[in-house]
């Protein structure tokens, strides 16, 4: 993001949250909300996912982290959802800075294929702590299956990542479980959704 300017950066994050107004009704429907929920969207770009689950649950309260230039991008989408009270944006760097504490519920939406597998499980332990007991993470990314040829369009990407990124690749669902339960978490589960990504959850004790 330090390279590229708002001309890059407006397109890019329309173009993800139109891509991500496709999917969070599956998102939503498949993970629920609890009676008082504090979600945390890490990486939340657009926020379409924090007012998603804003609109499903009246009670929710969201912070989307993201990078400084991401956020009046982000603010604008919630201000048009009239969300403004209940969905906010914070500065942070999911690589490094930390996530806060006492959510009930860490998003990790389209993140996980852009890190290396040594800063996916920072990541994860981060997530950890910034859950409150019983809370829940929430994965949504391109989930191979264990010989990582299949689904085609998650093995693909990986040669996107390949180039794009310094160390990001497309995961199996056997490691995104091993760096969940090395996190601490609990109840670890793979859940397919129609379309090209699928979840990985897991609890905090």
């Amino acid at each position: 993001m330090a390279e590229r300017d708002n001309d890059w950066t407006k397109p890019f994050i329309a173009a993800m949250h139109r891509n991500a107004a496709e999917r969070t009704p599956l998102v939503v429907q498949a993970v629920g909300t609890g009676p008082a929920e504090r979600l945390l969207d890490v990486g939340g770009g657009s926020a379409a996912y924090s007012i998603a689950f804003a609109k499903a649950n009246e009670k929710l309260h969201a912070t989307v982290l993201d990078l400084p230039p991401v956020l009046p991008l982000a603010q604008g989408h919630i201000n048009a959802a009239g969300l403004a009270g209940r969905v906010e944006t914070r500065a942070g760097d999911l690589r490094r800075d930390p996530l806060g504490k006492g959510f009930t519920l860490v998003l990790v939406s389209a993140i996980c294929h852009m890190l290396s597998p040594e800063e996916n499980q920072d990541l994860l332990r981060r997530c950890f702590e910034a859950l409150a007991p019983q809370g829940r993470v929430v994965i949504q990314d391109f989930i191979l299956e264990p010989d990582k040829t299949a689904p085609r369009h998650a093995a693909l990407f990986a040669v996107n990542m390949l180039v794009g990124t310094e160390a990001g690749s497309t995961y199996s669902h056997e490691e995104y479980s091993a760096w969940m339960r090395g996190a601490g978490f609990e109840e670890v589960r793979h859940l397919r959704l129609p379309g090209p990504s699928g979840l990985m959850m897991g609890r905090r004790p």
